[in-house]
């Protein structure tokens, strides 16, 4: 899931509060009267601008609306648009009223309209997307508004908008609803489509699900989810900012998160993992990005926090084990990561290719991570309450949140921020001499801890095994090489450096097997096409596109041409054992082998470069595989069936080199 686009360009500029300063304009209102023909695409939009505190409104539209009138304080008005815009002179500072009439033919709905949060409007019969800074109302330069909405369509279709749902009523020709937004709000966004609507009440807030007739089964499932991770999260930080919270499908493959809803494509509501853990990353965003904006020019907290709260906090629900194994994908993913692609956080703004996430999303979270264990789980959550109280409706970035957390700490934090925000790269650690002697009533162990330049100041976890068990020490790592000696009251056997992956670091060679995006995400990946049908070779070679997060580069058929660089193989099963076994490398893995429609799995050639090897058994396999098969990035293998995972995994390591046994 993720946030559109549009939504994102709130953004850099945006350094003061959302809420109007004493001295400063009141927020410009839009009063809409819509209607949206999903079947021919027409549109009709009459808006009312109501403005103050300024001399001139620029604004734009999209170039498949037309400006049919146009006048102020009642008066017909002409303007001419001047590059790409309207410009409307205004006689004083006062407050006036601008009326707009707008007609437009939506162009017809793509699957590529809204992938990667283009922001690009469509309609048709199976639904209507118009998000609020694609010109189907005037966009401005206010990143903030307030408005009401009142848009009529044919039935059978229903509309939905961000915003609180005020009043609707449904007839047998047509249905109408309005929504408003009388807080700080983005421009309102539009959805619409053959809904089945179910409703339910929880509290003040009002929960609905939109589905396409065929989804409407998941209804009940969702409203209880939903339901559950509100009342999760308003115990962790606070009241839910808005009154309303509808899940949507859309016939896009998309994932998108705006202000009081998700919109989402129609082939994954039935997917556990969306209602189990994608859900619930975007209810949080209602109050981290939607409740409280970022503030770009600084870098975006927001996916990282929500990330840390949501996801990753379901996976700390069901037990350390899973909890460890995301900290441990985390780090896995970052080690795939190329260090021309590695950014400092503060760069961060918004998930524009796989790298960006790997940054943005999960070492954010894993800064949280180590954070909330650094001052402590209750100083934590109070930072956060009182960094919710303060700023909702309000635009904040990393000072504010670092503010609020040295105040529920009680001290001063500049260095954690610094060393986390603003460098490029992470710790690398090693693990030096080790030595353990007995005394007079106990056991020294002496050990060294190494980093590599630039040092990070480190709480490093220790794990020792001793003859009575396990002991877990701390130990403070701030240069190039840190030495102690432990008092222990019985032998130690063995010492384990951050043995459960608490610390953002890289990992060193044999922590980490192979996954998907260490061929994925490296700019000199060589693609190899391995199918002799030409439809076969056709859809692998857009799978390799798909895939790949760099532009794809393809090599040619002959195991002999191979270079020293990350390779990506992928065709049908007998061309694809062919090629690795002409090149002197194993085929499909003796657990994959036979099972499934596809085999998907890494290895390493070429002394230790990674290999990334998709064996299908026809066309139709590797077509089934286009879209779910990107999502399996941080994995090492996976079994296909069709479009469904029967089973993935990661490589199993034996031996980590922050480990040692004790000679006795």
């Amino acid at each position: 899931m993720s946030r559109p686009a549009g939504v994102l360009l709130l953004l850099a500029a945006m350094a003061t509060a959302a809420c109007p300063a004493a001295g400063q304009a009141p927020l410009l209102h839009h009063d809409l009267q819509a209607h949206l023909d999903p079947a021919s695409g027409r549109l009709q939009v009459a808006d009312t601008v109501t403005l103050e505190g300024r001399k001139a409104l620029r604004f734009r539209l999209a170039p498949w609306m037309r400006l049919e009138e146009m006048r102020l304080d009642g008066r017909r008005i002409a303007a001419e648009p001047a590059a790409g815009s309207w410009f409307v002179a205004l006689p004083d500072g006062g407050r006036h009223e601008l009326s707009l009439r707008l007609v437009g033919s939506l162009p017809a709905l793509r699957p590529e309209a809204a992938r990667g949060g283009s922001g690009a409007a469509g309609a048709g019969p199976e639904g209507s997307y118009l998000p609020g800074w694609a010109g189907w109302l005037p966009v401005t330069d206010d990143d903030w508004v307030t408005y009401r909405l009142s848009i009529e369509v044919p039935t059978p279709f229903r509309a939905v908008a961000t915003g609180r749902l005020e009043e609707e009523a449904t007839g047998e020709a047509a249905s109408r609803a309005v929504f408003a937004a009388d807080y700080p709000s983005e421009p309102p966004s539009l959805f619409v489509g053959p809904y089945s609507v179910s409703e339910r009440i929880e509290g003040r807030i009002r929960l609905r699900t939109y589905f396409h007739p065929d989804l409407a089964d998941h209804a009940e499932a969702y409203l209880a989810a939903s339901a559950g991770f509100l009342a999760r999260f308003e115990a962790a930080i606070g009241p839910y900012p808005f009154r309303d919270f509808h899940v949507i499908s859309s016939p896009l493959p998309v994932g998108l998160g705006f202000a009081n809803l998700t919109y989402i494509g129609g082939m994954i509501v039935p997917l556990p993992f969306m209602r189990a853990r994608s859900l619930a990353h975007e209810v949080l965003h209602n109050w981290w990005g939607n409740g409280v904006a970022v503030a770009y020019a600084g870098g975006n907290w927001a996916e990282g926090l929500t990330t840390y709260m949501a996801d990753y906090a379901l996976a700390a629900d069901e037990g350390p084990g899973a909890a460890q194994e995301m900290r441990l994908g985390w780090l896995r993913d970052y080690a795939a990561l190329p260090a021309a692609r590695d950014a400092a956080v503060v760069d961060f703004t918004a998930k524009r290719h796989e790298a960006a996430q790997v940054i943005g999303y999960n070492k954010v979270a894993f800064i949280f991570h180590m954070l909330s264990r650094e001052i402590g789980a209750a100083a934590f959550a109070e930072a956060l309450a009182k960094f919710w109280q303060r700023h909702r409706f309000r635009v904040a970035g990393w000072a504010e949140l670092r503010q609020a957390f040295e105040v529920a700490a009680g001290r001063d934090l500049r260095w954690f921020f610094e060393q986390w925000l603003t460098r490029v790269g992470a710790p690398r650690l090693s693990l030096g001499a080790v030595a353990a002697r007995a005394e007079a009533a106990h056991y020294r162990l002496d050990l060294t801890l190494r980093q590599d330049l630039p040092a990070y100041r480190l709480s490093v976890p220790v794990v020792i095994e001793t003859a009575e068990g396990r002991e877990e020490r701390f130990v403070l790592a701030e240069g190039p090489e840190t030495s102690v000696s432990l008092t222990l009251a019985s032998e130690p056997l063995a010492v384990h450096i951050d043995a459960e992956h608490h610390l953002f670091r890289r990992l060193l060679p044999g922590e980490a097997p192979p996954i998907l995006r260490d061929v994925t995400l490296a700019a000199d990946s060589l693609t190899v096409i391995a199918a002799a049908e030409e439809q076969a070779a056709g859809t692998a070679r857009q799978l390799a596109e798909r895939l790949l997060d760099t532009p794809l580069r393809l090599g040619s058929g002959d195991p002999a041409g191979l270079g020293p660089t990350p390779l990506l193989l992928i065709g049908t099963t007998p061309e694809v054992e062919g090629f690795l076994a002409a090149a002197g490398l194993a085929g499909v893995p003796e657990s994959l082998a036979g099972r499934g429609t596809a085999r998907v799995w890494t290895a390493r050639h070429n002394d230790g470069l990674p290999l990334l090897a998709v064996a299908a058994n026809d066309a139709a396999a590797l077509q089934a595989l286009l879209r779910p098969l990107p999502h399996y990035g941080s994995r090492s293998y996976l079994v296909f069936d069709g479009r469904r995972a029967l089973e993935t995994g990661t490589w199993p390591v034996d031996d980590s080199p922050l480990s040692r046994r004790l000679d006795r």
